[in-house]
């Protein structure tokens, strides 16, 4: 370090320095991809997001206290986050509310007993039309981040290709929290316009789903707060109303990786997985460990650690996960994958919209019952009749019966008709807003959604995405049509009902008051010589019908109580006909909730099928391995396209110990972008091993495509800590002035050296076959960005961010201290550059938060 020490050491500017009440787990803490949010996992096993000035944004708690966390990933465009726990459970939060959109989600029935539990996440897009988008960026005349502008070609008479320099655009603006569309210009052609054309968008978005009723009584019971899901507008908008509907080109694909080895994909928010792993026959133990993916490709890279039960040594293999869904669609899969996501999250709307209908009915329900369960106790003692007979004489008649009088006067009185008439009135008056205003509008989509679906499946080949037969769609569309009506006819009689009670409410608090008065007095004369207000004929139809029985009982019946199962529409018709004049009539034909299970079936039986053509093909039967015996936990992984070449490069950086070692090895495997077997798709191979004996390296992470960070600690009794960067691409090397400034270099492997480290008998090569690169004292000095002070040993490097603000979040070594450094900023202050501020080491501190 003495080449470091002779001049002043250099710093990164300080974002943020944050010290935490309890440690957190080093492998669970991420940096936000598109906004100042960092992610972690307190040992007590909670979630917390905070913002880059150290405040709490948002979080999750424990669920129990036998459950960990045990990973956690951000969406690519930073619009979720997904927390997998070790009861195989997924939680997806909404980063607008911070809270849980998609809770408890389990993966399928796996096969041959596999275990469920969730190892690893992966989270990111991939483009279905890769070359409009390269168009769109220029990537097709022009290297990637080259600051040379290409040249217009003025022997070519034509002018198709002159837009293409009209702007910077590039992948990172394809990949923004919220991408205008507009300015990417990427619409399809007119015949994929009229097939895209979303009409849903023209409809008034679906409203938030109320709260549900406080119960005084929660506090005394120890029951789960319902949390309310779809209760902003910031939630419904983005399970129903999302982004990604827009964007016609890009699908957005979410995996899961088990203790065992499966692989989960998934599109968009369905939660719908697929199910692949290895081939049975190679008889392998595997474990996803890390995941990486590129927009520009459908294959994507995968760190498993494989075990053969003959041999128990861990081996490190690099193997790809190719999703030959989709290209085969094209444009049709955003479409098909968009709807079916979105008619999954109508489902999931739905069924909190119907719960939430039956809490408020149960509410106008449960207080009235108390209030004449009392009374009719009262009178069935004193064999004085039931409640229905002696109101129905007190309206007819004026004559209140001693027992009646005696519960108006003393039990009911004014504050209970108060809440008599509130829990009633506001209860139906909720009933009757969800009906018409959320669960009738849904429905409607739904329609929308199922028939487009069915014409998508109606014009292509029966051995397409949709494989069942036709009248799938039309039985959904008959549940659909079943549902609607009895929706509408639980509206109307919620309606009648609510005007019902409104007389029979009004008259009863003229009973209540008049009761009260003394008799004989004045003011009872005066109350007896003045009517009531109110047609009595409805107050006595009320009174002899809808007060004990409700109307909309029937329909609002939970599935639970009800055996059989639910009927078609012309049995639903005729049983509302027969409960409407007093006859026999099926419940379960009634039961709103039971059809809405049928439908929730069906749905799943389609997206099964989506799932199902997703899984054929899909493939991940070949793989390299890159190291073996005592190797350490892999420190990183990237895909970078190549310049001017239709190929992807994987980068794997992995350490040469299970302790930081004075070495790393970097794997970089050049390949087709949709791999179909290894080797006939890999283009070049070839390994580099950086080592150092003057530092041992604690960490590495690809900043980017273009840069490598290290995390250095000398060797001597200093033990200073530094951060070292400099370029790992050949395209990287090609931007530095002189060839003396390049340190990563790679020497290609021959197809016949590659063959031996093929699964599943494969082994790693030897570290005589890597291409060894050393470290100097002079080289470290010059790539040196950031010099930790003593007081400040880092453990971990997390890097992130896009477009201008790329950031390191480095954690120190107590696992409760961290700071944010930024990547970009260059510090100039009067025509100097470097710490032309204060000379004290801490300096950067003070900023912390800005």
């Amino acid at each position: 370090m003495a080449a470091m020490n002779a001049s002043p050491e250099p710093k990164l500017l300080q974002q943020a320095e944050k010290i935490l009440l309890h440690p957190i787990h080093p492998q669970l803490i991420s940096y936000c991809p598109t906004m100042d949010l960092i992610a972690l996992v307190t040992d007590e096993e909670n979630l917390d997001v905070y913002r880059v000035n150290g405040q709490r944004a948002f979080g999750l708690k424990r669920k129990s206290e036998d459950v960990v966390v045990e990973a956690l990933k951000w969406q690519w465009n930073g619009a979720g986050l997904a927390v997998a726990w070790s009861d195989g459970c997924v939680d997806v939060l909404g980063v607008e509310t911070g809270k849980v959109v998609h809770g408890n989600v389990k993966l399928p029935s796996l096969r041959d007993g596999d275990k469920s539990t969730v190892r690893c996440i992966g989270w990111g897009p991939n483009f279905i039309d890769v070359k409009r988008v390269k168009r769109r960026t220029g990537e097709s005349q022009s290297g990637r981040g080259s600051t040379k502008k290409n040249a217009l070609d003025l022997s070519n008479p034509t002018t198709e290709d002159w837009d293409a320099f009209k702007d910077d655009t590039n992948l990172e603006d394809f990949l923004q929290r919220q991408p205008d569309f507009a300015s990417l210009d990427i619409a399809p052609d007119l015949p994929d316009q009229l097939a895209m054309m979303d009409t849903e968008s023209l409809l008034p978005k679906l409203p938030v789903i109320p709260l549900p009723p406080a119960n005084p009584m929660m506090r005394f019971v120890r029951q789960p707060v319902d949390s309310g899901a779809f209760s902003s507008q910031a939630e419904v908008d983005g399970l129903l109303h999302s982004q990604h509907l827009r964007d016609h080109n890009s699908v957005d694909m979410f995996l899961r990786f088990t203790e065992e080895g499966s692989v989960h994909p998934s599109i968009y928010d369905s939660m719908e997985a697929v199910y692949v792993r290895l081939p049975r026959a190679w008889n392998l133990q595997s474990k996803v460990v890390m995941h990486a993916s590129h927009p520009y490709a459908c294959t994507h890279s995968l760190l498993m650690e494989i075990r053969s039960p003959t041999n128990t040594q861990k081996k490190i293999a690099w193997v790809p996960l190719t999703l030959g869904f989709i290209p085969s669609a094209g444009i049709y899969l955003h479409l098909i994958a968009a709807k079916t996501a979105q008619l999954q999250n109508l489902v999931s709307y739905l069924s909190h919209t119907l719960n939430r209908i039956h809490t408020y009915f149960k509410q106008a329900q449960d207080l009235p019952g108390k209030f004449m369960m009392n009374i009719s106790e009262t009178l069935e003692e004193q064999k004085e009749g039931n409640l229905v007979q002696n109101l129905y004489h007190l309206a007819c008649t004026g004559h209140c019966p001693p027992p009646i009088h005696e519960w108006l006067v003393d039990e009911l009185a004014e504050q209970g008709h108060k809440r008599w008439d509130n829990a009633v009135t506001s209860g139906l008056a909720t009933v009757l807003q969800l009906l018409h205003e959320n669960f009738l509008p849904a429905l409607d989509r739904c329609s929308i959604i199922i028939s487009r679906l069915k014409g998508l499946a109606e014009f292509h080949d029966r051995d397409w995405i949709f494989s069942g037969p036709m009248t799938e769609f039309t039985a959904l569309l008959d549940v659909l049509k079943t549902m609607r009506l009895l929706a509408n006819t639980t509206l109307l009689y919620a309606a009648d009902e609510k005007r019902y009670f409104t007389s029979f409410s009004k008259w009863l608090k003229y009973s209540v008051d008049l009761e009260t008065t003394e008799p004989g007095s004045q003011s009872r004369a005066e109350m007896e010589s003045q009517p009531a207000g109110v047609d009595i004929g409805i107050v006595l139809e009320y009174i002899q019908y809808g007060m004990s029985n409700s109307d909309v009982q029937p329909y609002l019946t939970s599935a639970k109580e009800i055996p059989g199962e639910a009927t078609d529409y012309e049995d639903t018709l005729k049983a509302i006909e027969l409960l409407r004049g007093g006859g026999i009539y099926k419940a379960e034909a009634l039961c709103l909730e039971k059809v809405l299970l049928q439908f929730g079936d069906g749905v799943r039986n389609l997206l099964k099928q989506v799932s199902q053509w997703q899984e054929t093909n899909t493939s991940m039967d070949s793989g390299i391995v890159l190291g073996e015996g005592d190797v350490g936990a892999p420190l990183d992984m990237r895909m970078v396209p190549e310049h001017n070449a239709d190929t992807i490069s994987t980068y794997v950086a992995l350490p040469t110990a299970t302790t930081p070692g004075p070495s790393i090895t970097i794997h970089r495997h050049t390949h087709d972008p949709r791999i179909a077997s290894l080797p006939s798709s890999l283009r070049a191979s070839s390994i580099t091993s950086l080592q150092t004996e003057s530092h041992d390296i604690l960490d590495a992470k690809f900043a980017d495509d273009v840069t490598l960070l290290l995390l250095l600690q000398s060797t001597d009794a200093a033990k200073a800590c530094s951060i070292i960067s400099f370029p790992y691409t050949p395209a990287g090397n090609e931007a530095l002035a002189t060839k003396a400034d390049q340190v990563v270099a790679y020497s290609t492997i021959t197809s016949n050296t590659v063959q031996p480290t093929l699964l599943p008998g494969g082994h790693a090569l030897p570290s005589s076959a890597h291409h060894t690169i050393e470290l100097t004292a002079e080289m470290l000095s010059k790539h040196t960005r950031h010099v930790f002070e003593g007081r400040f040993t880092p453990l971990r490097l997390v890097v992130n961010g896009r477009k201008g603000r790329r950031v390191v979040v480095v954690l120190g070594s107590d696992k409760k201290h961290y700071r944010v450094l930024d990547l970009d900023f260059t510090e100039k202050r009067g025509g100097e550059e470097g710490g032309g501020g204060s000379s004290d080491e801490d300096s950067d501190v003070e900023m912390g938060g800005a």
